[in-house]
């Protein structure tokens, strides 16, 4: 009798070991999908600000102004952060979805925890970058 609960004990054992490496791989990708998805609100904020800014801007200095050009250009370049962003994170899931079990996933986790902490931030100062842009272009005369 004895031989056999220890034998439970060492399956028990590796159970809680296998059910704890699945929580930790499943908080590693809500993480990993989290920062896509702030990146994700980058885009709509993008996509819907840019029609906008540019009819507003072109309105009041023409085509050719050096403001309407910065503006763009701001524009392009957070758009492209975002979609840099986005293609991380799809390599991570890959690589999540990948590792073995002896991945240190304590480390990989405290790594997303950061990363996610930053991804929050990106959204409200895109949102206020627009803001502004708006500010200034309604306080100028654009319509």
């Amino acid at each position: 009798m004895d031989f056999v609960s220890w034998l439970l004990t060492l399956i028990g054992i590796g159970s809680d070991r296998t059910m704890h490496q699945s929580s930790q791989r499943a908080e590693a990708a809500r993480l990993n999908a989290e920062v896509a998805g702030e990146a994700g609100r980058v885009l709509d904020i993008i996509a819907a600000a840019t029609p906008r800014l540019t009819r507003r801007c072109t309105q009041l200095c023409g085509e050719d102004a050096e403001d309407c050009i910065k503006i763009s250009n701001f524009l392009t370049e957070q758009r492209d952060a975002a979609n840099q962003i986005i293609k991380m994170t799809e390599g991570i899931k890959k690589k999540i979805e990948e590792t073995n079990s002896f991945t240190n996933w304590n480390r990989i986790i405290s790594e997303l925890h950061s990363w996610r902490a930053n991804a929050t931030r990106i959204v409200p100062w895109v949102q206020d970058i627009v803001d502004r842009f708006d500010t200034v272009l309604h306080e100028a005369g654009a319509r």
